[in-house]
């Protein structure tokens, strides 16, 4: 048992000195979109700073293998692009380092107006990921849950 728990003990420490609480928040993604007549996406890591000039694909309701627009965000993590039909638009934006974001955008039209009858489009994103809290609680469990079990067999095959 004194092996286990000096095996333990070094794993441990290990994580704590080279796993520090901000290096583990660099790999959350958040975006936002805006609405108009252009839609506005927003994308930043989930420390507030932004995704700046990362790779941003587009694929309209009718492809979804050939892109329909690409680009690039600018520094301050915007892109914008015009949807020119209702459907589920596929916006893929990648960092190049290994963070990005896959999400449907739903676009769809509205009745015209009374001034022009010009159509307008509403647009509904898919909802977002854990908040970060909530993946900090799980990761944690899933260790405390592993190394539980790990011990739960260890034990039993001493008694058995």
């Amino acid at each position: 048992m004194k092996k286990f728990s000096l095996i333990f003990i070094v794993v441990s420490l290990f994580f704590v000195f080279f796993f520090r609480p901000s290096d583990l928040w660099a790999h959350g993604v958040d975006y936002k979109v805006k609405e108009g007549k252009a839609v506005v996406l927003k994308v930043g890591y989930d420390d507030g700073e932004p995704m700046s000039y990362a790779e941003v694909k587009i694929f309209s309701p009718e492809n979804k293998d050939i892109e329909h627009q690409n680009g690039r965000t600018d520094k301050n993590g915007c892109f914008a692009f015009l949807p020119d039909q209702p459907g589920e638009w596929k916006v893929i934006v990648n960092d190049g380092m290994g963070h990005g974001v896959v999400t449907e955008i739903k676009v769809s039209a509205e009745g015209g107006s009374a001034s022009g009858g010009k159509e307008t489009m509403k647009i509904e994103t898919a909802a977002k990921g854990w908040p970060r809290w909530q993946k900090l609680i799980t990761g944690i469990g899933i260790i405390w849950g592993l190394a539980g079990l790990i011990l739960y067999f260890r034990v039993r095959r001493r008694i058995i």
